[in-house]
């Protein structure tokens, strides 16, 4: 039997900035327990930058896109008008 190093799913640490990963935490075939493993790493680890990836896919993160909120009507200038 030979040991087994590429795997479908995995579960990284990464750096709070999420830039450079830090660590392998798990390598997984089935979803359903990737999914598992993810959630109980979170756990395990608050406030960690964790993934879980299928190959470059990241299928769960804590990173969320921001939001950005535009006020309606822009003046001339670029900057929201006092009145309509």
């Amino acid at each position: 039997m030979s040991t087994q190093t590429h795997f479908l799913y995995r579960v990284d640490m990464w750096t709070i900035d999420g830039e450079k990963g830090l660590e392998q935490l798990a390598g997984i075939e089935d979803f359903q327990v990737a999914m598992a493993t993810y959630r109980a790493a979170c756990e395990r680890w608050p406030g960690t930058a964790i993934t879980l990836r299928q190959g470059e896919r990241v299928i769960e993160s804590p990173v969320r896109p921001r939001q950005v909120t535009l006020v309606y009507p822009l003046s001339d200038s670029g900057k929201a008008a006092d009145s309509f």
